[in-house]
């Protein structure tokens, strides 16, 4: 390690020491703030691109950190809108000499790798990583989450061009955070139409090689290349009901205390925040799935009366416990079957009638099963929503491919295994709500896999929407506010949900809502 200007080598040793101290403790407080707050899955980026001046989040940031009280804020409503880029075209001189590597088959392949080596370029063709390293690879047929383990390797040799022919689930959240990581790489999905001849699709990729932008997702449509950025969008008049009173939200979705609800992660995080807001307007009934073991009253008195995590991993250790993973572990799962009995007792509380079942969403005997035994009790089930999800944040180059598929399993296998189960019932319920992550419509170093399974859990909304003529939405949220943390207010950002059901535009399939600070 070389030393900084006006320093000798020890203090630049024990800076660079401090520096990554600090990191590493930022980023293991931001996982643990997940877990306190909403979405478990979002946290602040590390470092985040200049924002588009539509989405001028990092203004309004510095503007709130001037403001110490400012902790929580009501979120504000984005949608994602196409805009104009530069057009590109091919421009073969630049291309001699260099290397590259088309990956896929089928005519488009033969064609591109063809065209390529007429420009002088080093072309190979391969089915899967290529054999040397390339200053481009097109890749045509991207697939998540097999294709991870490509992409890893690809990126490891430093590419000047990744360019992927879409459009494909999940590539879109995946390339925004490829941009973030990679910024010496152009990372970009190319979004074509199913109907492009081979020609088009050839020319409309060797076009990217010229681009003078570095949007990570390009839309050719019509001979137009267009990008995307989320923009700022009001709901507009609601007719809503008193600041606190949910009632003419619930009213407009036709929910009463007749009416039954599904949440799948709903005991815990905001998914428990949206059930008691449910609760509070509209009385309905509430079925929960959660991964925690259904919880029994009670524990043991040394347990019970230690409140705080110190003081529980205090009364662990005092009981016998002695490993520090059998610790923790016992520790997390004590919280969470007392998140669990909060979040029922609350809901009881308010009037709901309501009731837990311990079910894994990847075990798709057991979620059918549950919903067809919901459906049969009361005759009907009005609404779903979808909140379950794992993170395991790592950059790319550090990821492992089995994490990886497990973080896209949770998400998108959960989702579509329940949609897929209420879409077996007599009558489909009326909405179905998928919380996403603004991971998906920003990108966000160190969660290539959470970013690309709320992309594709966007796609798998739309289409059960389209099949099923009901109202599907995935809202991406933005970071919920916890102890010391900015962002999303939980009564305001539960509020802005049912706000959305109630008043949003039917035809609407996706939406972001973040506060400042992202």
């Amino acid at each position: 390690m070389t030393s900084r200007p006006g320093t000798d080598g020890g203090e630049a040793l024990i800076s660079e020491f401090l520096r990554t101290s600090r990191e590493m403790i930022a980023a293991q407080r931001d996982v643990l703030l997940g877990y306190l707050g909403a979405d478990p899955g979002v946290r602040p980026p590390a470092s985040v691109a200049p924002p588009e001046p539509d989405l001028d989040l990092e203004a309004d940031s510095i503007k709130r950190a001037e403001e110490p009280d400012a902790v929580v804020a009501p979120p504000k409503r984005y949608l994602m809108r196409e805009f104009d880029l530069a057009d590109a075209v091919p421009v073969d001189e630049e291309l001699a000499g260099l290397r590259f590597a088309v990956v896929g088959e089928g005519q488009v392949a033969e064609m591109l790798t063809a065209r390529l080596a007429g420009y002088g370029a080093e072309t190979e063709l391969v089915q899967c990583v290529p054999r040397h390293g390339a200053d481009g690879v097109f890749h045509l047929s991207p697939s998540f989450p097999d294709d991870f383990p490509l992409y890893q390797a690809v990126l490891a040799g430093g590419p000047r061009w990744l360019i992927a022919n879409g459009p494909a689930d999940g590539a879109r959240g995946f390339f925004r955070t490829v941009a973030k990581e990679y910024p010496d790489t152009v990372a970009r999905v190319v979004e074509q139409r199913p109907e492009s001849t081979v020609d088009e699709q050839v020319e409309t990729l060797l076009a990217e090689l010229s681009a003078g932008d570095w949007e990570p997702v390009v839309v050719r449509r019509d001979g137009a290349r267009r990008g995307l950025r989320l923009t700022e969008v009001g709901l507009g008049g609601t007719g809503a009901g008193p600041a606190g009173d949910r009632a003419a939200e619930a009213e407009a979705l036709g929910l009463d205390a007749d009416s039954v609800v599904l949440l799948v992660g709903g005991a815990e995080g905001i998914a428990a925040r949206l059930a008691t807001t449910l609760a509070s307007a509209s009385r309905c009934r509430l079925e929960l799935f959660g991964r925690t073991a259904v919880p029994i009253d009670g524990e043991e008195p040394v347990i019970a009366i230690a409140t705080t995590t110190e003081e529980l991993r205090a009364a662990l250790i005092g009981s016998g416990l002695t490993k520090p993973a059998e610790i923790e572990r016992t520790l997390r799962l004590i919280e969470a079957e007392r998140e669990v009995r909060g979040t029922l007792r609350r809901i009881g509380d308010l009037g709901s009638p309501v009731r837990y079942h311990s079910v894994d969403v990847l075990d798709a005997e057991a979620v059918h099963r549950a919903v067809k035994e919901i459906h049969a009790e009361h005759g009907r089930l009005d609404g779903i929503v979808y909140a379950a999800g794992v993170i395991e944040d790592e950059l790319i180059a550090e990821k492992d491919p089995a994490s990886f598929d497990r973080v896209f399993a949770t998400k998108v296998e959960g989702a579509s295994t329940l949609l897929a189960a209420v879409g077996g019932l007599p009558e489909a319920p009326k909405f179905a709500v998928l919380f996403g992550s603004v991971a998906a419509a920003l990108g966000n170093r160190g969660q290539s896999d959470y970013a690309a399974a709320n992309d594709a859990l966007e796609a798998l909304g739309h289409r059960w929407s389209t099949v099923y003529g009901r109202r599907g939405l995935t809202v991406h949220w933005g970071p919920w506010a916890a102890t010391g943390r900015r962002g999303i207010d939980p009564e305001e950002g539960a509020s802005s949900l049912l706000r959305e059901l109630a008043w949003g535009d039917e035809r609407l399939t996706a939406v972001t809502y973040t506060a400042s600070g992202w």
